[in-house]
């Protein structure tokens, strides 16, 4: 990869074309940068630890509850792990919109619906609050204007745990209400299946804030 032709690559890429930044991305691989500086140059702003940590954890294996965007997720994902993909996932609309109506937000990923007559959310990072050095994240209605975001935690880790208890607190009432019967039932299996999930998010928690302590140090 010549200076010039990473230059190029540089001046093409634009966070509304997704397959110009994956270019980028891995060009910027091929020097030698690892995920954290990938960024840093696809994005102007620096990621935090939890980032990183949900990447090498595999992100798109780890069966937790949301559906994760493809940038900034793919552009972090090294060589070492197969780097960015060159196909887009669902997400992709609802980022681009969201782009559009407001580039200072980054989608993260959407968080189901707890039930029928509620919208799936979006979470995402402000650039702002990145260059500031704060992992905050802001939600709001999938099919919502970028204007109705507002703030719902610290971290996505910390949001991800918020949904994981909810989660498990969800089913083990419906596991033990009296009505819990026939078709759409829940049993143990499902409960202890949640039970995983919560503990995993739990232990990416724990590898970021040892990744931000030793950061910090």
């Amino acid at each position: 990869m010549t200076p010039e032709a990473l230059d190029a690559l540089r001046a093409e890429a634009s966070r509304d074309d997704y397959a110009s930044m994956a270019r980028l991305a891995r060009a910027l691989y091929e020097t030698g940068l690892g995920p954290a500086e990938v960024l840093r140059e696809c994005y102007g702003v620096t990621f935090p630890p939890e980032l990183f940590v949900l990447v090498a954890g595999g992100l798109w294996r780890l069966e937790l509850r949301a559906r994760f965007t493809n940038q900034p997720w793919q552009p972090a994902v090294p060589p070492s792990l197969g780097g960015p993909s060159a196909r887009i996932n669902s997400m992709a609309a609802t980022e681009r919109r969201l782009l559009a109506e407001d580039p200072d937000l980054m989608p993260l990923c959407g968080i189901p619906a707890v039930a029928f007559d509620t919208p799936d959310q979006v979470v995402c990072y402000r650039l702002g609050e990145l260059r500031e050095g704060r992992s905050t994240v802001f939600s709001l209605a999938r099919t919502a204007p970028a204007g109705t975001a507002v703030r719902c935690g610290d971290s996505l880790l910390e949001v991800l745990h918020g949904e994981h208890v909810r989660a498990v607190r969800r089913l083990e009432a419906q596991r033990d209400s009296p009505s819990n019967r026939g078709a759409g039932s829940v049993d143990d299996e499902e409960v202890e299946e949640e039970y995983a999930a919560l503990e995993r998010v739990r232990e990416l928690r724990r590898r970021a804030d040892a990744c931000q302590g030793d950061a910090g140090a």
